[in-house]
C-alpha cells in the first residue's frame, strides 16, 4: 500500500545523512585532489601558467649566449633589453591573472616542484649552451673559458685541495672572507681540478644556491600568506635573462640564500599550532639560528651582516629578551668560532680581504662617480672601463665611506623613528626586517665600488622586502618593473664596457632605478600600520 503519512513523505524528500556526508567529502579539497577530474579542473590553469613561464625562461636563457663576442655587443644590446622587458611583462600578466583568481593564494601554497623547474631548467640550459658553444668559429674552447672570475675560483679551489691558503696569480692572498673557501674547494673537488669541467660544475653549484634563495623567499611567502607573490618573484629573479650570467659565474647567490634563510627564521610563524610559552621558546630558538646564519653569511661575503642592527632593534622593541639574547650571543660566538681557527693559521691572510677592499678607490660603476662626473669634475673624465678608476678622482675614500655609512645610518634612524610604536611581534619583525634589507641595498648602492654581480643579492633582498609587507599585483608589477630596469641596465654596463658614452648612461639608469625601488620599499616598510 502506498505510504500517505505526511511526516514520512517530508522525510523522504530530504537528502539522506549518507548523501550529505558524501557531498561534504567530495567538496573537501584534501579529498578532491585524489579525484582526477576535480583535480584537473582546479589545477590545469596553474600548470598552463607555469608551462608558459618555463617556456619563456628557456627562450630567454637561449638568447644571451653570444654576449662575449665583442663586435656584436652594440647590435645585441637592444635584443637583451627587449627580452628582459617582455619576460617581465609576462610575469606582470601572470600576477594580474593570479590576483583575479579566487583561491590562487591557497593553490600556490603547494608549488615547490614548479618553482624548482623554473629555477633549475633555464639556468642549467644556459650553462649547457655556454659550455657547449665554441668561443669562435675557429676556436673550439667553450665560451666559459673567457670568464676570468671562474678561472680565478678554480685557482683558489686547487690551492685549497692542496692544503694551502689561496693566492691569486699575482701572489696576493684571496680577497674574500674565509667561508667562501668551501665553495671553491667543492668545485675543484667535484671537477677533479679540470678547468673544462670546473667551468660548468661551479655554475651548477651556484644554481643550487639560487634555488636555496628561491626556497627561502617562497617559504617566507608561505609563512606570511603571500605565496603567489613569492612564487613569481623567486622565479623571476632566478630566471631573469639579465641576471643569469652573474648568478652562476660568481658566488653572490650563496650569501643571498643564507641571508634570506636568516630573514625567514627571524619572522615569527604559527609553529604548527603551538601557542604561548611553547611558541615563544620556538621563536627564541629560531632567533639564535637566524643570528648563526647572518654570521655565516657575513663570513662568506660580508653584506648579510648589514641587516643585523635592524633585527636586533626589532627584538628589543618587541621585548623578546630571550630572542634578542640568543640572536646576539649566537651571532658573536659563531663569528668567533668560525674566525679564530683561521686567525691562528694565518692572521695576515685572514685580514687581507678587509685591508684590500678598504684600500680600493672610486671606480666608474659607482653612484659617486656619476656625482663626480656630473657636478664636480669640469674635465668630465671617464675611465676606459666601468670597473676602472677614473683619470681624476675628486672624492677621496674617507668622504665616500662617510657618505655610505651616513646614508645607511639614515635608513636605521628612520626605522627607529617610525617603527618604535609597533610592538606586536610579527608586524614589528616584518617591518624591521624589510627596513634592514633596504639598509643593505642602500649600503651596497652607496659603495664606491659596485660590481655587476652585486645585483644578484640586491634583487633577492628587494624581493624579500616586498614580501615582508602586504602586496597586491600592482605593487608586484612595480617591483618587477624597477628590478628589470636595474638588472637590464646593469647587464648592459657590463656588456658595453668598451663604449664609454653608452655605459655611463646605462649606469645612471641602474642607480636611478635601484634607489627609487629602495626608497619605495622603505616607504612601504615604514608607512602606517596595515593588516599584517
Amino acid at each position: 500500500m502506498k505510504n500517505t503519512d505526511p511526516q514520512e513523505i517530508e522525510n523522504s524528500s530530504q537528502p539522506s545523512s549518507a548523501s550529505v556526508a558524501g557531498g561534504a567529502v567530495l567538496a573537501d579539497p584534501a579529498v578532491s585532489k585524489f579525484i582526477p577530474g576535480a583535480w584537473f579542473k582546479k589545477n590545469w590553469p596553474d600548470y598552463l601558467l607555469v608551462a608558459i613561464l618555463l617556456a619563456a625562461g628557456l627562450v630567454v636563457a637561449w638568447l644571451p649566449v653570444g654576449w662575449t663576442r665583442d663586435l656584436k655587443r652594440p647590435a645585441q644590446a637592444p635584443n637583451y633589453a627587449w627580452a628582459s622587458f617582455l619576460y617581465t611583462l609576462l610575469f606582470g600578466g601572470a600576477a594580474w591573472w593570479l590576483w583575479r583568481s579566487r583561491d590562487a593564494e591557497e593553490r600556490f601554497r603547494q608549488r615547490w616542484l614548479a618553482l624548482a623547474l623554473l629555477v633549475f631548467l633555464p639556468n642549467l640550459f644556459n650553462i649547457w649552451l655556454r659550455y657547449a658553444s665554441p668561443l669562435t668559429a675557429t676556436d673550439p674552447r667553450p665560451l666559459f673559458g673567457r670568464d676570468s672570475d671562474v678561472n680565478l675560483y678554480l685557482h683558489y679551489g686547487i690551492s685549497l685541495t692542496q692544503g694551502q691558503w689561496p693566492l691569486n696569480p699575482l701572489g696576493q692572498y684571496i680577497e674574500y672572507p674565509q667561508l667562501s673557501f668551501p665553495f671553491f674547494w667543492l668545485g675543484a673537488v667535484l671537477s677533479g681540478s679540470n678547468p673544462e669541467t670546473f667551468y660548468w660544475v661551479f655554475p651548477v653549484l651556484m644554481t643550487f644556491c639560487q634555488f636555496g634563495a628561491a626556497a627561502a623567499l617562497y617559504g617566507l611567502g608561505l609563512k606570511l600568506g603571500r605565496a603567489r607573490a613569492a612564487f613569481l618573484l623567486a622565479a623571476w629573479v632566478a630566471g631573469c635573462p639579465a641576471m643569469l650570467i652573474f648568478g652562476y659565474t660568481r658566488f653572490d647567490a650563496a650569501p643571498a640564500a643564507i641571508l634570506l634563510a636568516g630573514i625567514y627564521l627571524a619572522i615569527p610563524g604559527d609553529f604548527k599550532g603551538e601557542k604561548g610559552l611553547a611558541a615563544a621558546r620556538r621563536f627564541s630558538l629560531w632567533a639564535g639560528l637566524s643570528g648563526f646564519l647572518l654570521a655565516v653569511g657575513a663570513l662568506v661575503k660580508w653584506l648579510p651582516a648589514v641587516v643585523w642592527p635592524w633585527l636586533a632593534a626589532g627584538y628589543w622593541r618587541t621585548r623578546n629578551w630571550v630572542a634578542l639574547r640568543n640572536f646576539a650571543v649566537v651571532t658573536v660566538v659563531s663569528g668567533l668560532v668560525l674566525t679564530l681557527p683561521f686567525f691562528a693559521i694565518n692572521s695576515t691572510a685572514l685580514l687581507y680581504p678587509y685591508k684590500f677592499q678598504g684600500s680600493r678607490r672610486l671606480i666608474g660603476e659607482s653612484v659617486w662617480f656619476l656625482v663626480q662626473h656630473t657636478f664636480l669634475d669640469p674635465t668630465k673624465s671617464i675611465p676606459d672601463k666601468p670597473w676602472g678608476e677614473p683619470p681624476k678622482i675628486v672624492l677621496g675614500n674617507n668622504w665616500l665611506t662617510l657618505m655610505q655609512v651616513g646614508l645607511t645610518g639614515l635608513v636605521f634612524v628612520l626605522a627607529l623613528w617610525r617603527l618604535w610604536q609597533v610592538r606586536e611581534a610579527r608586524p614589528a619583525m616584518t617591518r624591521w626586517a624589510a627596513a634592514g634589507l633596504i639598509g643593505l641595498t642602500v649600503f651596497t648602492l652607496a659603495n664606491r665600488i659596485f660590481s655587476p654581480q652585486y645585483l644578484v643579492l640586491l634583487c633577492w633582498a628587494w624581493a624579500a622586502a616586498l614580501i615582508l609587507r602586504p602586496v597586491g599585483w600592482k605593487g608586484l608589477l612595480v617591483t618587477l618593473g624597477l628590478m628589470a630596469l636595474a638588472a637590464g641596465a646593469n647587464f648592459e654596463v657590463y656588456l658595453l664596457g668598451a663604449y664609454p658614452d653608452t655605459w655611463v648612461r646605462d649606469s645612471a639608469i641602474l642607480f636611478a632605478a635601484a634607489f627609487i625601488l629602495s626608497g619605495w620599499l622603505l616607504w612601504r616598510a615604514l608607512s602606517r600600520p596595515q593588516k599584517d
